[in-house]
């Protein structure tokens, strides 16, 4: 229902897809057309400008303090409060696991390239963040937390995929549990299912923002111990 969203809000997000749709079509076909520039598009048109500045959108691989590593992923979603290793000359970095609030993978169809992020999915599953102790803040109250380890949350957007919520939640449901993203979003039909949201259409990419922002509180603070990458 066109009512339940508030109209300059509406049109606004409008607005916005379309443009990261027609930059995309413009890239199609291209030789420089790669997983790249569609990466750089989402990062540099959407979520850099989008969310607030303390939270860093950047690309690289994950380590965590048992010595795992994750291939190269798409956009990690940094914490404010840790470290992360830039290679000089470069905006890939070795990102450790506590300073990553979650992955987004982006695909140009996420029907079609869906095996390509179970394949991510997968790579990302075993990297744990440890934590000595984390702090939320949720519904007006802090929460602390003590010593614990939680996965990395991996969001997985497509310019084009299902067009129906069904479609995606279908897709979703049949994909085993350590190869499912926790949510996924399709930019051209505006579908969203995933971290307690389900939304179509325009509101879809409300939800998407709604969720990110959602994993982006889920720690306000936190002690980690980064003596744990020394053995």
């Amino acid at each position: 229902n066109r009512s339940e969203l508030n109209e300059y809000l509406r049109a606004r997000l409008e607005g916005i897809r379309s443009s990261l749709l027609a930059q995309h079509q413009g890239g199609q076909g291209l030789p420089n057309a790669t997983v790249g520039t569609e990466r750089e598009t989402f990062l540099r048109e959407f979520l850099s400008k989008v969310f607030p500045s303390p939270f860093r959108f950047t690309g690289g691989a994950i380590t965590d303090s048992h010595g795992q590593i994750t291939g190269q992923i798409d956009i990690a979603v940094e914490y404010p409060f840790l470290p992360s290793f830039p290679m000089p000359a470069s905006g890939e970095r070795l990102l450790l696991a506590e300073s990553v609030a979650a992955v987004i993978e982006v695909k140009s169809d996420l029907v079609g390239q869906w095996t390509q992020v179970q394949s991510t999915v997968r790579a990302i599953r075993p990297i744990k963040r440890k934590w000595k102790g984390t702090t939320s803040l949720r519904g007006g109250a802090f929460t602390m937390r003590g010593a614990s380890e939680t996965s990395i949350p991996v969001v997985a957007v497509g310019y084009r995929g299902h067009t129906t919520l069904d479609g995606l939640k279908q897709r979703m449901d049949s994909t085993s549990a350590d190869e499912r993203p926790d949510a996924a979003y399709v930019i051209e039909s505006g579908c969203f299912a995933g971290l307690g949201c389900e939304a179509q259409g325009i509101l879809g990419l409300y939800g998407f923002c709604i969720v990110l922002s959602r994993l982006t509180a889920a720690v306000s603070a936190a002690d980690s111990d980064l003596l744990a990458y020394v053995k």
